[in-house]
């Protein structure tokens, strides 16, 4: 989990609380006190609370607890009058949006909190960057509009750090930034801000300019976010801008005007019934309390909805709210009770089989695989299995929930690059319903059924089942060659189809078999 550098004195300078106050208070909040030296702290922040990752996002959780500020925090959010213009669709990264926060009180510990939170959110959300990008600059040293485009490698700027102007082709060689976030870009055309004056601000998502630098001086602040999905970028921008404000006196927020979409930072409202928040908890929490740990939690109520400040993008339902409101009241006053459970914990029979299945096959000389649930689809086409496809696969290779384990397992045998294999997984199938099944393949010259029927009868055995075999049909099978296992197991085992060995590259006669426990 990320761990937060913070210094004691600027959360009180935040907070107007004491130490004593402010450590009570972190008490509360989720995430826990790693550790302090002097009046520095190290707090280790959970994933799902970004706006934990800079002492900004703490002060205003702390100034809740304490009951010195409640409810949603406020700002002033407008249209402003600087302009982002498309100079031609960025295919990696084809959104970037952009908000200013004016009136900020800055210094050398605010610089480096704003640095951290970019850092944290590029590591985490950001996925190291290739998910989305975060710049910060000056906007006193810009001229707008300014310009997404592509810039030449050969064109020059100064990058953060150096003291001289640098082509960018230098730049990937000269930096830290350079030599580690290079690959993620046209290194020849790589996407950047450009003003109007042709002042190169960005190279977009490796490294920013010296030009346009936050400073101790700086009073107004321009927030960019580039990546693929301009919903995502917007939850970003908002962790981000209400982070800035509270540094800012003027709590102004201007979104900046693009044509490639528009940063949505405007709360949200969430149905959540007392009645449900007080069942889950299991102790009845009443109206004035129930408003009142809302607020510290830092909600605003209105009747049985809660307006979400948009900073909050980890609440996801209203079990999130009353997670906060049992954070607020104190786990130690919540009841403890047992589980309602009449029996003690046992290994689930399907877990036993599973071992036995394991403990059998070993000894018989085959080695255990695992591969993922989910299968290319192609493969599992391949051995006229039907199958339930995801919609929105992560990857091209798993784009469908197996339905056998034998797609998977023979095609990790055709790359042993041995004269016998003798291979089995253990694992879950779904066909219309989630089944835990064992295969097995067995791979040499001269496999056929009956030694395959040997392994089955061996397994059977061990697993103290009854198992019979009766003539089949499979689409994978040597027609023939196949049979139905039937009894305390179920399953089917065949030798499989010499087209289909040959398609994945499984060059020998090969008998698979696959139960179900």
């Amino acid at each position: 989990m990320p761990i937060i550098d913070l210094a004691l004195w600027d959360l009180e300078r935040l907070t107007g609380a004491r130490e004593q106050g402010i450590m009570k208070a972190l008490d509360y909040i989720k995430g826990n006190l790693e550790s302090r030296e002097g009046d520095r702290l190290k707090f280790e922040a959970t994933h799902d609370r970004p706006d934990f990752f800079s002492a900004e996002g703490l002060a205003r959780a702390i100034k809740g607890v304490l009951g010195i500020e409640a409810g949603a925090p406020r700002a002033e959010v407008k249209a402003g009058d600087v302009q982002l213009i498309y100079g031609e669709r960025i295919e990696e990264r084809p959104y970037a949006l952009m908000a200013i926060v004016r009136g900020l009180r800055l210094d050398d510990e605010a610089i480096a909190q704003m640095i951290q939170l970019q850092e944290k959110l590029h590591d985490t959300y950001g996925r190291d960057r290739r998910k989305i990008a975060i710049g910060f600059y000056d906007l006193a040293k810009i001229k707008p509009p300014i310009y997404y485009k592509r810039v030449s490698a050969d064109d020059e700027y100064v990058p953060l750090g150096l003291d001289r102007p640098v082509k960018v082709r230098e730049m990937y060689e000269l930096t830290d930034k350079g030599r580690k976030y290079a690959g993620l870009i046209k290194r020849e055309a790589p996407p950047a801000l450009v003003d109007s004056s042709g002042q190169i601000m960005v190279i977009i998502p490796v490294l920013g300019s010296e030009c346009c630098k936050v400073t101790a001086s700086t009073r107004d602040v321009l927030i960019d976010v580039t990546g693929q999905d301009p919903a995502y970028i917007s939850k970003v921008m908002s962790v981000l801008v209400y982070s800035l404000l509270e540094r800012s006196d003027a709590k102004v927020v201007e979104l900046v005007k693009t044509s490639g979409g528009v940063v949505d930072i405007s709360p949200r409202l969430l149905a959540v019934r007392r009645s449900d928040v007080s069942a889950l908890l299991g102790v009845e929490v009443g109206e004035e309390e129930y408003a009142d740990l809302l607020r510290r939690a830092r909600y605003d109520v209105e009747g049985e909805r809660v307006v979400v400040p948009p900073y909050r993008i980890n609440v996801l339902s209203w079990i999130d709210v009353a997670e906060d409101v049992a954070i607020l009241k104190g786990y130690n006053k919540l009841p403890r009770e047992p589980p309602p459970m009449s029996t003690a914990g046992r290994r689930h029979r399907v877990e036993a089989s599973s071992w036995g299945a394991r403990r059998a096959l070993l000894s018989l000389g085959f080695y255990e695989v695992m591969n993922y649930v989910l299968s290319p689809a192609q493969l599992l086409g391949a051995f006229g299995l039907g199958y339930a496809e995801v919609l929105n696969p992560a990857s091209e290779r798993l784009n469908a929930v197996r339905s056998s384990l034998l797609p998977g397992l023979l095609d990790m045998a055709s790359r042993a690059k041995r004269k016998e294999v003798r291979m089995f997984e253990v694992g879950d199938v779904f066909d219309g319903e989630t089944k835990r099944a064992v295969a097995f393949v067995l791979a040499k010259d001269g496999a056929t059924l009956t030694d395959g029927l040997a392994v089955l009868r061996a397994l059977c055995v061990r697993l103290g089942a009854r198992c019979e075999a009766s003539n089949h049909k499979a689409p994978w099978c040597i027609e023939g060659r196949c049979a139905k296992i039937s009894g305390d197991l179920s399953g089917i085992i065949g030798e499989v189809k010499p087209e289909i060995l040959e398609r994945i590259g499984l060059l020998k006669p090969t008998v698979a078999a696959e139960l179900y426990l």
